[in-house]
């Protein structure tokens, strides 16, 4: 896992611990989606951002899907340092 794939994912934890304490604004809102995008992208080889906005609605939702498959076999596969993210994430909330 590269610092950049790290970074987004301590990111996109820091959003899901706002939006439990409070009603995100819709920029944050929108910033957040797009973490969560790039978050998963990082766990599908050969396609970045460019790549799978170009792609058609059906495409992308397999590339969702083949991410989030990826970002949850990498959670189960790296409970404490989800758990170190997380807890980093609610002590800056």
């Amino acid at each position: 896992m590269t610092a950049e794939a790290l970074a987004l994912i301590a990111a996109y934890f820091l959003c899901s611990e706002a939006a439990e304490v409070r009603v995100l604004p819709a920029d944050e809102a929108a910033e957040c989606v797009q973490i969560y995008t790039d978050v998963k992208l990082s766990f599908v080889e050969d396609v970045d951002r460019d790549d799978y906005d170009a792609l058609s609605a059906s495409e992308r939702a397999e590339v969702n899907r083949k991410g989030y498959a990826g970002y949850v076999a990498w959670k189960a596969d790296n409970p404490a340092m989800v758990d170190r993210l997380e807890r980093e994430a609610q002590d800056q909330i």
